[in-house]
């Protein structure tokens, strides 16, 4: 897998939109995973609920 990526990266015309389509995905879901676990873990918290008060 690893040598058909290269491959394919290293293959002229370039095709980046591979590469930055495949960043921009990972960037998208980790980012929404860690909002998500911090919406979770402020729900969840007992000490963020007191110090709110």
């Amino acid at each position: 897998m690893i040598n058909m990526a290269s491959t394919e990266l290293s293959r002229e015309p370039s095709i980046w939109w591979n590469l930055s389509g495949a960043f921009f995905l990972m960037f998208v879901l980790v980012l929404s995973v860690n909002l998500f676990s911090d919406l979770v873990n402020d729900a969840f918290d007992p000490k963020t609920q007191l110090e709110a008060a």
